[in-house]
């Protein structure tokens, strides 16, 4: 339950840092304000925790938040299998940076990953609404050996998948 609670305070003081450019690792495509942060940047670090931030878009408002999902360029970045337990799942509603819903591990019904990629699916109510924030965390991916910037596509249920760029030093 400890690391429940340090994993949410964590999601939380990164989604309310989420617009400053000066955070290492921060990816945004600049359109959409998607963003791909970073626990850790260095080239070649593994097990890092990276926090997803997507937008709800206008094709999907409406609809259930059912699945999260990002893939990674092959052969860069390595996704290992997280349980339930270590993924944070949330929405921030209302802008300001927090959580107002977080889905505990038995409203996640499945994570699906290989080496490249993960989809996180929900079992929620929650219906989304254009301008919500769905924000998880995903605690077991290895950056790339090398210094750069790559290129990470996010998305939301079956909505439109967005582009991210991320920068690792």
């Amino acid at each position: 339950m400890k690391r429940r609670s340090f994993l949410a305070a964590a999601s939380i003081a990164v989604a309310s840092t989420a617009g400053c450019s000066a955070l290492s690792g921060d990816g945004s495509d600049g359109g959409g304000n998607e963003t791909v942060q970073l626990e850790d940047s260095s080239a070649g670090a593994t097990g890092v925790t990276q926090t997803l931030r997507i937008p709800v878009s206008e094709e999907i408002d409406g609809e259930t938040l059912g699945a999260i999902s990002a893939t990674y360029p092959r052969d860069q970045f390595a996704v290992d299998s997280a349980s339930h337990e270590a993924v944070v799942v949330g929405v921030d509603s209302n802008g300001d940076g927090a959580l107002n819903e977080q889905y505990e591990a038995d409203a996640i019904s499945g994570i699906n990953n290989n080496e490249y990629s993960f989809t996180v699916t929900l079992d929620t109510s929650y219906e989304l609404a254009e301008g919500d924030v769905v924000v998880l965390d995903y605690p077991a991916i290895s950056n790339p050996s090398e210094p750069g910037e790559y290129e990470v596509t996010v998305a939301l249920n079956d909505g439109p998948e967005s582009t991210v760029t991320v920068e690792i030093s």
